[in-house]
């Protein structure tokens, strides 16, 4: 998106549980760690090898790795995924079919807490906490350029704004003021934001997009339990709400700007899409089990693919080959995926 990646500067009360993340150390750890981090990435994983037995699976559900994982990712052009390990910082890159884990940074990232990716996850911008609080820092692969950018994210004391800038935060602009809180932001397209926040009397959310002139449109109102998912080219998006105790879930088209109601009662933060967005997979908890659905939307069917899975899942996605439904256990964050039949 012309070299930027936006600079989420929501100064919001709860905001700072969305950016999350940092793939640096604080600048007191001086620049050879990063370097050393950054070395190891771009040299496309020549690390350590990790200690998994590579063992392909049938298909169904495997646990990959008993690490509690932070930023979990899929890799680029492989069935495999990237990882911080929450207890050290480390990096680690696992390959889903053979399990076979390769230790790719052992610079020790203290105070880590999450990790926002680049669509190509050669930048991310990450956060540390510090004994003043959260520190917000952006890092550059290739350029090697990292900085800091601000303590003010979730701050109170500096007004409500969302700003688009430079990934570095050169060149920023504020594109909405606004008083709303728990803002999570999403840039499905480069012409269109979009985002929910909870409404002024909290107790439930609304969804907006917004277009980079700031230009507001509202999606959803007056929802309970608000979450929303869009397709990888950002031209359609599934949202779900409570109603009473169940889930709907929706499908907004950008383009024809319908909403489809979706034959599953799900929460869009459980499932994911396809790359070609034919198809969505969605996990579902019936009595303390778990069962993965698939939704084809060619035909607005639905097939249960596994059922009376003992995992509560949550950060789901597919694998980029698609090969995998990709997890993280609700319970320890350990890493689970569910290998599709071919």
């Amino acid at each position: 998106m012309n070299q930027k990646l936006l600079i989420l500067l929501i100064v919001v009360t709860a905001f700072a549980s969305f950016l999350a993340g940092y793939l640096l150390t604080s600048k007191d750890a001086g620049r050879s760690a990063l370097e050393e981090q950054r070395g190891l990435l771009i040299d496309r994983f020549d690390g350590i090898a990790g200690g998994a037995t590579p063992t392909p699976l049938p298909a169904g559900l495997l646990k990959a790795a008993d690490e509690s994982a932070l930023g979990l990712t899929s890799a680029l052009g492989e069935n495999a995924v990237l990882f911080y390990h929450a207890d050290s910082g480390y990096v680690s890159k696992l390959d889903l079919e053979t399990r076979a884990g390769t230790l790719i940074s052992k610079t020790s990232l203290p105070g880590l807490t999450d990790i926002l990716w680049s669509p190509d996850k050669n930048r991310v911008i990450t956060v540390t906490q510090k004994r003043t609080g959260p520190a917000y820092t952006f890092f550059d692969y290739h350029t090697r350029e990292f900085g800091d950018l601000g303590r003010n994210i979730g701050s109170e004391d500096s007004g409500s704004e969302i700003q688009i800038s430079d990934f570095n935060g050169r060149n920023s602009r504020t594109l909405l003021k606004t008083r709303l809180e728990n803002v999570r932001l999403f840039w499905p397209r480069e012409n269109m934001l979009a985002f929910t926040a909870s409404d002024y009397d909290q107790t439930s959310q609304s969804f907006y997009a917004l277009s980079p002139e700031g230009e507001l449109m509202e999606l959803a109102s007056g929802a309970e339990n608000l979450s929303a998912q869009w397709s990888h080219d950002g031209s359609r998006v599934i949202f779900s709400q409570r109603e009473g105790d169940r889930y709907v879930l929706g499908l907004y088209d950008t383009a024809a700007k319908k909403t489809l109601v979706l034959p599953l009662g799900a929460r869009a933060s459980d499932c994911a899409w396809s790359l070609d967005g034919t198809k969505i997979y969605c996990s579902i908890q019936t009595s303390g089990e778990t069962s993965i659905v698939l939704i084809s939307l060619l035909d607005n069917q639905t097939t249960v693919l596994f059922s009376g899975l003992a995992i509560v899942p949550e950060d789901i996605f597919l694998s980029h080959l698609e090969n995998f439904l990709v997890m993280t256990n609700f319970a320890d964050k350990s890493i689970w995926a569910v290998k599709l039949a071919p």
